[in-house]
């Protein structure tokens, strides 16, 4: 897979918290990419890290090449949060798929906290994907228009398959969205 770690998070914030990166960096901004990382005539910043740190089930910390680390967050799902219900669960599975490994990223923008959503890839397997099979997150619809149609196909019938088995949260009986719970906190 071609997909890499973007690290360019700083520049970003100081120049505006742009939506996408720019397809055509300047010289400035081209010198904080670390060795290895472009961004594609689309936009998108492939680079590459590995995996140090877990926040919750779909936020990971990367350490790139530049030594600095970055905050990622999971494109296409939405996992429980820490102090909900599975929320725990989740992040350990996401722990136990990606700590210590390499990531390729595909990196499309910030969101509004300034972290860095991407699709990662570790071991030749999409992290997001593998936690939605594991019932361990939502495929998160608000945001699918921003994926791939093969990954929105794939990403649905990872959470159907996951709800028909009662893998992970889909046990529960009426398992709570996390964009529920975040608006009751």
């Amino acid at each position: 897979m071609k997909k890499y770690l973007p690290v360019i998070l700083t520049t970003l914030l100081l120049t505006g918290c742009l939506d996408r990166f720019d397809a055509q960096p300047d010289d400035k901004l081209q010198a904080q990419l670390p060795p290895g990382a472009r961004i594609t005539d689309d936009g998108t910043m492939l680079a590459q890290g590995r995996v140090v740190g877990v926040s919750d089930g779909d936020t990971l910390t990367v350490l790139a090449s530049n030594k600095r680390n970055y905050k990622i967050r999971l494109q296409g799902i939405d996992a429980p949060e820490t102090k909900q219900a599975h929320g725990q669960k989740c992040k350990e599975m996401l722990m136990t798929r990606a700590v210590n490994l390499t990531a390729e990223v595909e990196a499309y923008k910030l969101d509004r906290y300034g972290r860095v959503i991407g699709k990662v890839t570790v071991e030749g397997k999409d992290v997001a994907l593998e936690q939605i099979k594991a019932g361990c997150g939502w495929h998160y619809d608000a945001y699918a228009k921003e994926q791939s149609a093969d990954d929105q196909a794939a990403y649905a019938a990872a959470e159907k398959q996951a709800r028909k088995a009662k893998r992970g949260l889909w046990r529960d009986k009426q398992p709570q969205a996390p964009w529920d719970f975040r608006k009751q906190q």
